[in-house]
């Protein structure tokens, strides 16, 4: 080890993905979270802006990129491609961004990343080790370096305990099934974890927690299991606690691992929070076919294969789930290629996951594109935010929609991946679907559109875009609260405390910790 080596100081960033703010906070107030109770009393407390309000597939890419979204492109895991009139799934090849880690090799620094989510392939440049795709909730081809690692890693701990995203219908015992499995693969990670931070040095060092997402989206409440009434009190009790007890596992697996970094400036954090699922998002396609009816307007021709994928999605989803994802990645250009009949399109709703994402087909942007730019374009987008702003709860008239921006109208025109934004993200006001039966309009008296009890999903919980930070280290001050911060200045401040000059590619700037 070189002199340099030996007087750099280190830097921990340990994230537990979707961990809410405020349950953690209720929970080191009570002492369930001993690990993160001790860190912040010894440490610095700040909250982070996201742009999870817009959209939370962003958080991640954000984080390792430290470009806003419209930079790097990664808004969600199927993103839309006008030139090709399809979705992909991200990849290296189209999307270019890097980890900011990906730049200390050149600086002699020596790196320990494990699972970050939604990192675009292997590593392109790296000294020391990486684990990427093992336990995170999104479901990704696992990459290592050395690339014989994960291999070893399988032979040592056998095979990754993250099990395959069961979205759909839930019961009880789906529910039940999942908290043992993201207790068990905890412990699987905080073993792979130290493992690896132990196996050589290293000088930064990044370890994500993916149980915790996983467990916010199924296991908020147990409201979306279909038998929930025929359960008994015990049962019901287990679950009410799983998220609690999913976080207290990996605060047991930070405990730990903080032990291993005593000297090191540590930085525990989450992107962005996690609270009950509204749910309207997953009914924008029957709401616009709602709109269609009402308008007496024929309804838009849909491709075959995209009828197919409706329709079969639900009986589907177990053969589905174990579909390698290399191969579910080739699948999505060929269903979304055909989700309508461009030429007879204005509109379409893209994938999305917290807020609606609208695209409109803009001539000259779109391949088929059918809108005009300007006067027309700006009378289709209005259109569409009067008719969002007029739909209610059919029984307390309370609108459902809290806001809708332009995002694409609004991009700066220098913005990389300007062209691959929505044009239109509604947000919704907290107004769950298991409270609305039927929905109406304002704007058009004709309309109406039932609200299933469950939703398609089985998603109990979504994201909200508060992230947090608590920051230990040598020249911290103990009790010391930040004001807001942004997800952005994660990067900058771990190149500064790692010694390193300003990037001006980075949009953000270092947290004032000292």
């Amino acid at each position: 080890m070189n002199g340099t080596a030996q007087q750099r100081k280190r830097v921990v960033l340990l994230g537990i993905d979707a961990a809410e703010d405020t349950l953690v906070q209720s929970m080191i107030a009570r002492g369930k979270l001993p690990a993160l109770g001790d860190l912040l009393h010894q440490g610095v407390y700040g909250t982070l802006d996201s742009p999870a309000d817009l959209y939370s597939g962003a958080v991640w890419p954000t984080f390792y990129s430290g470009q806003r979204p419209a930079w790097h492109g990664i808004y969600h895991n199927k993103l839309w491609q006008p030139a090709r009139m399809c979705c992909i799934v991200p990849d290296e090849g189209t999307y270019a961004t890097r980890p900011f880690w990906e730049a200390f090799s050149s600086h002699g620094i020596r790196n320990c990343v494990i699972d970050v989510p939604l990192v675009l392939g292997g590593p392109h440049t790296f000294d020391g080790v990486y684990l990427n795709g093992w336990a995170t909730h999104d479901t990704t081809v696992i990459h290592s370096w050395p690339a014989p690692l994960a291999r070893q890693l399988r032979r040592e701990f056998g095979a990754s305990a993250m099990p395959a995203e069961n979205f759909g219908v839930q019961t009880c015992r789906s529910l039940e099934h999942l908290y043992g499995e993201l207790l068990r693969v905890t412990e699987q990670l905080r073993k792979v974890g130290l493992s690896l931070l132990r196996r050589e040095h290293w000088d930064f060092a990044c370890v994500v927690f993916g149980a915790a997402h996983r467990a916010g989206h199924y296991l908020w409440d147990y409201g979306e299991a279909r038998d929930i009434e025929s359960v008994n009190v015990e049962r019901r009790r287990r679950l009410v606690s799983a998220v609690e007890q999913v976080y207290v596992a990996i605060d047991h697996a930070l405990s730990e691992i903080l032990a291993e970094c005593d000297d090191a400036l540590v930085i525990v954090f989450s992107l962005h929070g996690m609270g009950p699922n509204t749910g309207w998002n997953e009914l924008v396609p029957d709401i616009l076919d709602a709109r269609r009816a009402a308008l007496s307007l024929q309804a838009v021709r849909k491709g075959s294969l995209y009828r197919m994928r409706r329709s079969l999605v639900t009986r589907l989803r177990p053969i589905m789930q174990h579909v390698p994802a290399a191969v579910a990645a080739r699948l999505v250009p060929l269903w979304s290629s055909r989700m309508f009949d461009w030429p007879q399109t204005q509109f379409f709703p893209l994938p999305m996951d917290l807020t609606a994402f609208l695209r409109i087909n803009l001539r000259g942007r779109e391949r088929d594109g059918v809108v005009s730019e300007g006067p027309e374009y700006d009378a289709l987008c209005t259109e569409l935010e009067t008719f969002f702003h007029s739909l209610r709860d059919e029984t307390t008239e309370s609108p459902i929609v809290a806001d809708i921006e332009r995002i694409y109208e609004n991009m700066p025109r220098a913005a990389t991946h300007r062209d691959g934004q929505p044009d239109l993200i509604v947000r919704w006001r907290e107004i769950r679907t298991r409270e609305v039966r039927r929905l109406r309009s304002s704007q058009l008296p004709a309309f109406e559109c039932a609200v299933p009890r469950h939703l398609p999903s089985g998603r109990s919980g979504n994201h909200r875009p508060l992230g947090w930070f608590i920051a230990r280290g040598p020249g911290i001050a103990a009790g010391k609260t930040l004001a807001m911060h942004d997800i952005l200045d994660l990067a900058p401040t771990v190149r500064e405390h790692l010694g390193l000059e300003a990037d001006p590619a980075l949009h953000g700037r270092a947290l004032p910790l000292g």
